[in-house]
């Protein structure tokens, strides 16, 4: 009887074991996924730090020209750039200077892309001459005057939508869903910090 009362004692403790190994083995898989949760949270993406970056690169010459005329926001001048140029990567902003997809000439210099257009709510291919920059200041500066002389019509609008609204309601881009994608992209990156 003693040696069954031993053996079924010795079952209870490896049982017992058994679950207190199981136990503690969870509990540290728990800390070794949190600490990498909580490693992965606190880097920082390098998708996040281009943005960062292409977003001050771009802020100081659209806040200057702001101030020097006081027509299109900052906030929009950005989220034009980051739309039309996908973030600072598009062969028109590298090659020309040009984050915003304005077509023609300046002074004379322009390079010709595909770029995409909406013909009868359709998006169709073509090829077309955009302008070329020296910089992107002279880019800002050129967009600045654009945008207040034929889509904004000089008016000292002082709200992003309504000024997203009036490019799209003036033709600026042929995207039905362009004044929501602005709206969208200032909203997201809180764009409107840069228009006080």
């Amino acid at each position: 009887m003693r040696r069954s009362k031993t053996f079924s004692t010795m079952i209870f403790m490896a049982v017992i074991l058994v679950f207190a190994v199981g136990f503690g083995m969870r509990h540290v898989m728990l800390q070794v996924g949190n600490s990498v949760d909580a490693t992965t949270s606190s880097e920082v993406s390098p998708t996040a730090a281009a943005h960062k970056a292409f977003i001050k690169k771009m802020a100081t010459p659209a806040v200057a020209a702001y101030h020097q005329t006081g027509q299109v926001l900052p906030s929009i001048v950005l989220a034009q750039g980051i739309l039309e140029s996908n973030w600072g990567t598009s062969e028109l902003y590298l090659q020309a200077n040009n984050p915003f997809g304005v077509k023609g000439t300046y002074q004379g210099q322009s390079k010709t892309f595909p770029t995409s257009e909406y013909v009868n709510g359709k998006k169709i291919q073509i090829q077309a001459a955009f302008r070329a920059y020296p910089s992107l200041e002279t880019a800002i500066l050129d967009h600045d005057a654009l945008l207040a002389n034929q889509y904004l019509k000089n008016q000292r609008i002082t709200s992003f939508s309504r000024q997203a609204k009036l490019l799209q309601e003036n033709g600026y881009a042929t995207d039905p869903d362009y004044a929501e994608k602005l709206v969208n992209l200032i909203n997201q990156y809180q764009l409107s910090q840069y228009d006080a």
